[in-house]
C-alpha cells in the first residue's frame, strides 16, 4: 500500500522539464586531421526555468555501443541555464546524451537522456526530458511541463579565418527553429525588453519571440489584409495597418482594438514618442501624418511627401529618416517630428539627389548622430551630408561596444562579419540560410536567417 501511495505521489508531483538540448555539432577545430576525422562537438544550453530543487552543479555524458563513453563533463550553471560542451564525439547512430543535475548537498535532483544520430553535415532536432528525483527533492512545490524549443545541428560551417581580436563569436550558438518559426518574414523589430516582433504579411500576423527567456509568446492575429507594422520601443503596443486604411493596436496580452482609420492604405509607419507616424497614398503624391497614440486622433498631416522603403525615428533628433521610393533618383530624407506637441515639419532631402547608391535598409547609429544605408554609407543626422563609408554592403547591421555586426547572403549561406570602430574586419563566420535580420540584446547577438521557403531559424550567439 505504501509503495502504491509513493508511486501515485511520484506521478502526481513529478516535475518534467521538456528542454531543448540545444546542442550544436560543429566540426572540431585546431586538431590534426587524423584525430578529428569523423568527430563532432556537442554544445548544450538547457534552461533552468522552473527549477525548484536548487541546482548548483551538473554534468553530461555521451555514450553508444560502438564508442568509448565521453564524460562526465561538468556543465556551467548560471541562474537561468546549464551550459557546456563535449568534444570529439564520433559520428554515428544512437548516441545517448545524458545530463545529471545536483543540488548544493551533491544530491542528484534531476536527470534525463536523449538519443541522437550524429551525422556530419546534417541537421537533426532532439529534446531531452529531465525528471525530478523525488527522494532527493521530495517537497518541491509545483507540477507541470515547461516547453522550450531548440535544435541539434551537425556540420557547422567554418569561419573564413578572419582575425579574432575579441570580435569572433562562439561556434554554433543556441539555435531555435521548427514549427513556431515556419512563416514568411516581411519585417522585424526588437523591443527594449528583448522581444522580437516578426511581421508575417502573408498570414496577417505578428509572431513574437522572447529572446531573454528563450520562449515564444502568443502571436497577434490581424483582422484584415495587413500591410505594415509598427511597435513601440518598450513593446507595450503593436500596430497593424490594413488595406483600405484601418489600423489596429495590440496590447501585450494580445488584446486588439481599433486604433484609427487613415484616408488610404498606410504603407509604412513608425512609433514617434506619443504619436504614430504614418505614410499613406492620399493627397498629392503621398501624405505623412501623426496619430495620437492615446486617442487615435490624427493631429497633423501633410501631402506632397515621399513614400518610404525604410524608415526610422530618432528620439534625440526628433526626426523621422526615410529612404524614399516611387521617384527617380531616390534619396534619403528627413522630417522633423515633435513627439510631444504632435507637429510635423517640412520634408528635407539630402544634398546629393541620386549621387549615391542607397539600397535598404536604413539604420540609425546608436548615438543617433547619423544613419547608415545598405551600401555601407553614413550620413550625418543633422543635415544628411555624407560622412564616410564602411566599404561593405549588408542586408542588416547591429551594434555592440563600438563594433559593427554585418550580415549578408553568400549563395544560400549567411555571412556574419564583425568590424571594429575603424571598420577593420575582425572576424567572419558563416551560418545556414539566407540573411534576414540581426539584433543585439544584453550581450547576445540574435541572427535571423531563412533556411527554406517559409522557414526561419534564429541563432543566439554570445558576444
Amino acid at each position: 500500500m505504501r509503495a502504491t501511495e509513493h508511486m501515485n505521489m511520484k506521478t502526481a508531483n513529478r516535475l518534467i522539464w521538456l528542454l531543448a538540448a540545444c546542442a550544436w555539432l560543429a566540426a572540431c577545430q585546431g586538431m590534426p586531421p587524423e584525430e578529428t576525422k569523423g568527430t563532432e562537438t556537442i554544445r548544450m544550453e538547457i534552461s533552468l526555468a522552473g527549477d525548484v530543487c536548487g541546482v548548483t552543479s551538473a554534468d553530461a555524458t555521451v555514450s553508444a555501443p560502438d564508442m568509448t563513453t565521453l564524460g562526465p563533463v561538468p556543465l556551467q550553471v548560471t541562474n537561468t541555464t546549464l551550459q557546456g560542451r563535449i568534444s570529439q564525439v564520433p559520428a554515428g547512430t544512437a548516441r545517448t546524451v545524458r545530463v545529471d543535475a545536483f543540488n548544493a548537498s551533491g544530491l542528484l535532483v534531476y536527470s534525463g537522456s536523449t538519443v541522437v544520430d550524429v551525422v556530419a553535415g546534417s541537421v537533426t532536432s532532439a529534446n531531452i526530458v529531465l525528471r525530478r528525483d523525488l527522494p532527493n527533492c521530495p517537497n518541491a512545490p509545483g507540477t507541470g511541463d515547461i516547453d522550450i524549443t531548440g535544435s541539434l545541428e551537425t556540420g557547422e560551417p567554418s569561419t573564413d579565418g578572419g582575425t579574432s581580436d575579441g570580435g569572433s563569436l562562439p561556434d554554433g550558438g543556441l539555435v531555435l527553429d521548427g514549427a513556431q518559426l515556419a512563416f514568411n518574414l516581411d519585417d522585424a523589430t526588437l523591443t527594449s525588453g528583448g522581444v522580437i516582433h516578426f511581421f508575417d504579411r502573408t498570414a496577417d500576423r505578428v509572431h513574437r519571440l522572447d529572446v531573454a527567456n528563450r520562449r515564444f509568446l502568443s502571436s497577434y492575429a490581424g483582422t484584415a489584409d495587413a500591410v505594415s507594422m509598427a511597435v513601440s520601443p518598450d513593446g507595450t503596443t503593436t500596430y497593424l495597418a490594413y488595406t483600405g486604411g484601418r489600423m489596429d493596436a495590440f496590447s501585450q496580452d494580445g488584446t486588439a482594438r481599433f486604433f484609427a482609420a487613415a484616408p488610404e492604405t498606410v504603407s509604412s509607419m513608425v512609433v514617434a514618442g506619443n504619436y504614430l507616424f504614418t505614410i499613406d497614398s492620399s493627397g498629392a503624391w503621398d501624405s505623412h501624418s501623426l496619430y495620437q497614440r492615446s486617442t487615435g486622433a490624427r493631429v497633423a498631416t501633410a501631402e506632397w511627401r515621399y513614400s518610404a522603403r525604410s524608415l526610422v525615428f530618432s528620439p534625440v533628433n526628433k526626426r523621422v529618416y526615410l529612404l524614399n521610393s516611387g521617384v527617380s533618383p531616390t534619396d534619403v530624407t528627413m522630417v522633423d517630428v515633435d513627439p510631444v506637441a504632435g507637429t510635423l515639419g517640412a520634408e528635407r532631402d539630402s544634398p546629393y539627389h541620386g549621387d549615391y547608391n542607397l539600397p535598404n535598409p536604413l539604420r540609425l547609429l546608436p548615438d543617433e548622430s547619423g544613419v547608415m544605408v545598405g551600401s555601407g554609407l553614413f550620413f550625418n543626422a543633422a543635415d544628411l551630408t555624407y560622412r564616410t563609408s564602411l566599404g561593405l554592403s549588408f542586408v542588416d547591421v547591429a551594434f555592440h561596444n563600438g563594433r559593427y555586426y554585418l550580415i549578408d547572403t553568400v549563395g544560400n549561406t549567411t555571412q556574419l562579419r564583425v568590424l571594429s570602430s575603424t571598420f577593420d574586419i575582425l572576424s567572419a563566420s558563416y551560418y545556414p540560410g539566407i540573411a534576414k535580420r540581426v539584433f543585439v540584446h544584453r550581450g547576445e547577438l540574435v541572427l535571423v536567417t531563412g533556411v527554406s521557403t517559409g522557414q526561419l531559424q534564429v541563432r543566439i550567439l554570445a558576444l
